[in-house]
């Protein structure tokens, strides 16, 4: 009777103890060893941890937390990757970090990218995130790609269609990362029998599309002409992520007519590029319920130019 006691006693405390986060390891080429070792992935954080606002946010909310640890614990190996300001960093340590940036292009903190043992990026995201959920949904696409590459190691048969399967899942904003996945395939399926060139001539025109966009940055009518000519000529796949490219667009310059108005015009013209906007929706009911918000807020434009309550222009 005692002993069952204690054991219900030890099972009691044992529940209120909570669960340890994760643990962050600085050393790249170790944390892959350990990937590799563990048949997992590595989860990257680059951090300002003493200056960068949304990182702390990031890491105090989710990262640090027991429930990410609980969720990550038997996907990821971690590595922190910290630019800091005012703390002094190990030099070694600084100019593996200052390289691993470099390396996978970050252009804003904070990053968070999921890597292979091999140090291949799979995806991830840049910016502060406040919740679990939302999180979790950002790194699925590499967990997808990761599943389907491990897939096509235990299964040699069905390797071509895993392989496949991960390149077409890719996240679109890591595909520049992806070329070591196509080099498997032009081994594994130089015959295209898993049907992969489809993905890779989508790439292909959106980098086509980009490298335009990028020579007539300032020229805003070739820009609308770029976008509408490559959605004439979309590839399979290809039409939606160029209307939501052409949807950002006309949004930022509506955006930037709304940061200071100063007639009439300038307010009607961008409720118009909002219109324009809305017409990027293929959606029926959302592209009617976008328009019928931009109308309703452009009702009285005069009201934007109308100086706000101690705020001076």
């Amino acid at each position: 009777m005692f002993r069952k006691w204690i054991f219900a006693v030890v099972a009691a405390v044992s529940a209120l103890v909570p669960a340890q986060a994760a643990e962050w390891m600085t050393d790249f080429e170790a944390a892959k060893a350990k990937a590799a070792a563990e048949g997992k992935m590595v989860l990257v954080d680059f951090t300002g941890s003493d200056w960068c606002h949304f990182c702390i946010v990031l890491r105090r909310r989710v990262l640090d937390t027991p429930a990410f640890e609980e969720w990550g614990a038997d996907k990821f190996v971690y590595l922190e990757v910290d630019l800091p300001r005012t703390t002094r960093l190990p030099e070694e340590l600084l100019k593996q970090n200052n390289a691993l940036v470099k390396q996978y292009r970050v252009g804003g903190f904070p990053t968070v990218i999921v890597l292979d043992a091999e140090g291949h990026a799979l995806g991830g995201f840049t910016g502060g995130m406040t919740r679990l959920p939302d999180v979790i949904k950002a790194l699925e696409p590499a967990i997808a790609v990761h599943r389907h590459v491990q897939l096509a190691r235990s299964f040699k048969q069905d390797a071509a269609y895993h392989l496949a399967t991960a390149y077409a899942v890719y996240p679109d904003n890591y595909r520049r990362f992806n070329s070591w996945l196509r080099e498997a395939l032009e081994q594994c399926d130089p015959n295209d029998v898993s049907g992969w060139r489809i993905t890779y001539t989508a790439e292909q025109q959106m980098e086509a599309l980009d490298a335009e966009l990028q020579q007539n940055v300032m020229n805003r009518a070739a820009i609308l002409a770029c976008y509408d000519r490559y959605l004439a000529e979309a590839v399979q796949g290809n039409r939606p992520r160029i209307l939501r490219m052409k949807d950002r667009y006309l949004n930022g310059l509506a955006s930037i007519k709304l940061r200071n108005p100063r007639t009439r015009e300038d307010v009607l013209e961008a409720r118009d590029l909002q219109l324009q906007a809305a017409e990027c929706c293929e959606d029926a009911t959302e592209r009617a319920e976008r328009i019928r918000r931009v109308n309703e807020v452009f009702a009285d434009p005069d009201a934007f130019l109308t100086p706000v309550k101690g705020y001076r222009r």
